[in-house]
């Protein structure tokens, strides 16, 4: 929890020094979101991966790595969450940028993807059934 309460400070004190937009605020915010999944706290992870992800998205444009892997991470979140339809929307977005960099057919991101995706597709079928 400290941990959290750190990097939530420090982003902050990034923000008045480099802007909001600035990429230094993007990967302490990813910190912050990792500290919040870790502490079970799924909602505020996935408030700052997306806060992250827009600045990420603006700096680096929405096909650099860094990009997929923030989209591919929140995809995992709202599935977990029970938001499939989300998820959906973030894996095919993170499966556009895993693409569009030419990764090989056994990299271990598109390995993760296509079980992520499957999980997806099954908690689709499954909410609707019910």
């Amino acid at each position: 929890k400290e941990g959290a309460s750190l990097f939530t400070q420090v982003a902050e004190m990034q923000k008045i020094r480099y802007g909001d937009q600035h990429l230094t605020v993007a990967i302490t915010l990813a910190c912050l979101a990792d500290a919040h999944e870790k502490l079970g706290n799924t909602r505020s992870a996935i408030k700052s991966y997306e806060e992250a992800l827009r600045i990420r998205t603006s700096a680096l444009g929405k096909s650099h790595l860094d990009v997929g892997r923030l989209t591919h991470k929140l995809a995992r979140l709202a599935s977990d969450q029970g938001e499939y339809r989300l998820a959906e929307t973030y894996a095919n977005r993170a499966s556009e940028t895993y693409r569009a960099n030419k990764l090989p057919l056994n990299h271990l991101f598109l390995i993760e993807m296509a079980r992520d995706k499957a999980d997806i597709q099954a908690g689709l079928v499954f909410s609707n059934n019910t």
